[in-house]
């Protein structure tokens, strides 16, 4: 899957950034696994932290705190951000808690949001993630791999 990613965003001259909190880089690595990946990735962000995502993405305090930095309204304005930042044409975000406990008291234990942004729309999906930490971090990195090459257009 990743290949036809890969080839899509060359064959059609198109850019990708990347905003990251659970998968704390690994969604990037995969994206750019493959040769030639400077002609479509922009870069990524990893921002695990609230501040930072106040700092570098602008998402207010007050929303993360009402909502969760783990919630489909925060995954969304991460991918906007992201998505601005980097001047591409299609951006992902993924955010959502790997175990073993709940980074808040909001959000639940194994949730997951991931945002892509196209040129034409915005998906945002949610999952349940139930295994160890380090299976739900790969998970998530599959699923947001998934979501983006159904959207791919």
């Amino acid at each position: 899957m990743i290949k036809k990613i890969h080839n899509f965003l060359i064959e059609n001259n198109k850019t990708i950034s990347v905003c990251e909190s659970i998968t704390a880089g690994a969604l990037s690595s995969k994206l750019i696994s493959n040769p030639g990946s400077s002609a479509f990735f922009k870069g990524s962000l990893v921002v695990y932290n609230d501040e930072i995502k106040n700092k570098l993405l602008k998402i207010d305090l007050e929303k993360i705190k009402k909502f969760s930095a783990v919630s489909k309204e925060i995954s969304l304005e991460m991918a906007k951000s992201v998505k601005k930042i980097f001047d591409s044409d299609y951006s992902v975000s993924t955010t959502g808690n790997a175990g073993p406990q709940n980074s808040d008291k909001i959000s639940k234990k194994g949730g997951l949001f991931i945002t892509v942004v196209t040129p034409s729309k915005i998906i945002t999906k949610e999952y349940s993630l139930k295994d160890q930490r380090s299976k739900n971090i790969q998970n998530a990195v599959d699923f947001a791999i998934n979501l983006l090459y159904k959207n791919l257009k």
